[in-house]
């Protein structure tokens, strides 16, 4: 039987999520400033957050400019744009947070499966625009090199 470990990455700043986990109850933001909108609700319902009780899902954060990072990686390794929102879910795996925060939960080794998603928001330009606003070096091989992602 599958043991399984459901862990969440999300923007700070579209976290009503990572909020409501760590509450234990539903809470409002006033607004979205993260740049990884798209995903982004001001407030989950309390389904969700039963639900992410009884499941043990865990939630952590991410910073817009690693999220934005992540998908300029992603496209570099496998020529697909993504949006933020989705990046904040790369990021773990790119940075080994992953490894990170399963090895906390329970010691071991097991296959990850990273949901993603591409995005009707996403173009060559905007995706430029935001590494330039966070001045990020789209060559980012200095970053996160493939061989520290391999689980």
């Amino acid at each position: 039987q599958w043991y399984q470990r459901r862990v969440t990455f999300t923007a700070g700043g579209a976290d009503s999520f990572n909020k409501a986990v760590k509450a234990g109850k539903v809470v409002k933001l006033d607004e979205i400033t993260s740049c990884a909108k798209t995903l982004g609700a001001l407030a989950v319902c309390q389904e969700v957050v039963d639900l992410s009780q009884k499941r043990k899902i865990t939630s952590h954060l991410v910073d817009d400019k690693t999220a934005v990072e992540c998908c300029v990686l992603f496209l570099r390794d496998h020529q697909f744009l993504v949006e933020p929102a989705c990046g904040a879910t790369l990021a773990a795996v790119y940075t080994g947070k992953i490894r990170e925060y399963l090895e906390e939960q329970s010691p071991g080794t097991s296959p990850i499966v990273v949901v993603i998603c591409g995005g009707a928001t996403v173009d060559i330009d905007t995706l430029n625009g935001l590494a330039a606003k966070f001045d990020i070096d789209t060559k980012l091989e200095k970053y996160y090199p493939l061989e520290q992602m391999r689980l």
